[in-house]
């Protein structure tokens, strides 16, 4: 009898342990189908990754090529180039229906900020989002889904060394290189025990919008499509001679 309970034993250990082994061996392949299913969905626009790379012994975690596209009627290829994103988990929530990111680091970040007279990429896309957000939520801020779809929280964000490349209508194909000021953000999704993917993205995608726009305030773009319409020449050259 204490050689078959032995067996048995072993036997449901071993299935745990298989079980184990092949959730995390599937987070990666889970955590990129995840992201390009829902990142078009949340955003509007489409988004591409080229590899997702969890190792739960360390928990640690990077995603590659994280390229988000532009609305239409705008003519550059994307909106965001992520490039490379680190993150540090912990791996013990990835199970649970909040996980826990510790901290996400997003370096050199190439930003697209397009503007026309009806207002920038980033706008847009911004809008995007939170129309997903009130579909979801109904307009009252809390999820018509319950128990359906992870939650997070992440307690440090970090952008730094980013880049905006910023084009307008007044400028006729031509850009500006703008540095953006680094970011930090902290403890996304904690106040309410979790943050949706859809949440999360509009705080994260805001803060870099907002840092773009800040970065672009002294070129005054928008004043000078403005003047533009009006018929106002003069400033339109003075704008311009800025890339002579």
């Amino acid at each position: 009898m204490k050689k078959i309970l032995l067996g048995i034993a072993v036997v449901v250990l071993l299935g745990i342990v298989g079980g184990a082994w092949w959730l995390y061996s599937s987070l990666d392949s889970m955590v990129a189908s995840a992201i390009r299913k829902y990142g078009p969905e949340i955003t509007g626009v489409s988004v591409k990754l080229s590899s997702v790379k969890i190792v739960p012994a360390d928990g640690t975690a990077s995603l590659r090529g994280l390229v988000v596209g532009n609305p239409k009627d705008f003519r550059a290829e994307h909106a965001l180039s992520l490039g490379e994103i680190s993150m540090k988990l912990d791996i013990g929530s990835l199970t649970k229906d909040v996980i826990l990111i510790k901290e996400i680091s997003i370096i050199k970040p190439d930003v697209t900020y397009e503007y026309t007279s009806g207002g920038s990429n980033l706008d847009a896309i911004q809008r995007n989002v939170n129309n997903y957000i009130a579909e979801k939520t109904g307009g009252k801020g809390e999820s018509k889904d319950k128990g359906s779809g992870k939650k997070f929280i992440i307690e440090n964000l970090y952008v730094k060394d980013g880049k905006a490349n910023v084009s307008a209508e007044i400028l006729k194909g031509k850009a500006m290189l703008v540095a953006l000021p680094d970011l930090h953000l902290r403890d996304i999704g904690k106040k309410s025990n979790g943050a949706t993917a859809g949440e999360a993205t509009k705080e994260v995608l805001g803060a870099i919008t907002q840092s773009a726009t800040k970065a672009t305030n002294s070129l005054n773009l928008g004043g000078a499509g403005e003047s533009v319409k009006k018929g106002a020449e003069s400033v339109g050259e003075k704008v311009k001679g800025m890339f002579k």
